[in-house]
């Protein structure tokens, strides 16, 4: 478990509350995800890739949304794909295109993925194109939105280079907890900002907060902790 820093200064509360507020409210408002408009390659052909290479069998065709992207650095495009089912059910899926033309499915997650984006990576780190993917998870009385960092590496395999909740939300035993965070890179390090706090369901007292940041450096691979 990593060691965390409590953050005492006020102003730094202040900010953390407030890009905290300002992350919830701009990576999580989407509902509906993206799909690709003017694309080469038509969701009929997305569908039968899924069909023939996906380990899972049973998928839900009618929420497909995709997005060509050059994720890694040849010059070939690539294919992101989401599906979305119930509350959390979904899966993301990428497809690289190999040297005989076809497409071969490289990642698949079971993720549920609101708001597929990956046009832009949110940083390039040594060399490395850092993409951003955040998926929803969860049960009765807990759901969690969850960030994801990840890069193809030189060999095209896919990277989790960093993965952490940024809300946290749940009931039980008539307690309420929430937790929401949100991260800032700076050069090769990153800085994780959380804020928390529970009460007792029936309790008309102020909750008391928690403030932490978490720093971590990334290590050409991942983002490891440096504290």
């Amino acid at each position: 478990m990593f060691n965390k820093i409590a953050v005492v200064s006020c102003a730094a509360v202040s900010l953390v509350i407030g890009i905290s507020v300002f992350t919830s409210q701009t990576l999580f408002s989407s509902d509906v995800a993206h799909s690709q408009s003017n694309s080469s390659i038509g969701k009929d052909q997305i569908k039968q890739w899924i069909q023939a290479q996906s380990k899972e069998k049973n998928h839900y065709f009618e929420h497909l949304a995709f997005q060509e992207v050059n994720i890694d650095h040849d010059v070939d495009v690539e294919i992101a794909a989401t599906l979305t089912g119930g509350t959390n059910i979904g899966s993301f899926f990428i497809f690289d295109k190999q040297k005989n033309e076809e497409y071969k499915l490289i990642t698949e997650r079971k993720w549920k993925i609101d708001n597929l984006t990956v046009q832009e990576p949110v940083t390039v780190m040594q060399d490395k194109k850092i993409y951003q993917t955040v998926y929803r998870s969860g049960g009765t009385g807990a759901h969690t939105e969850t960030v994801v960092l990840w890069h193809l590496d030189d060999n095209g395999n896919f990277v989790e280079a960093w993965e952490h909740p940024m809300k946290e939300i749940s009931t039980f035993q008539d307690e309420y907890y929430a937790k929401i965070s949100t991260f800032h890179i700076d050069g090769d390090y990153l800085y994780d900002f959380s804020t928390e706090y529970k009460r007792p369901l029936d309790s008309t007292i102020t909750p008391q907060f928690k403030h932490t940041t978490t720093m971590y450096k990334f290590n050409g691979t991942l983002f490891e902790s440096a504290e």
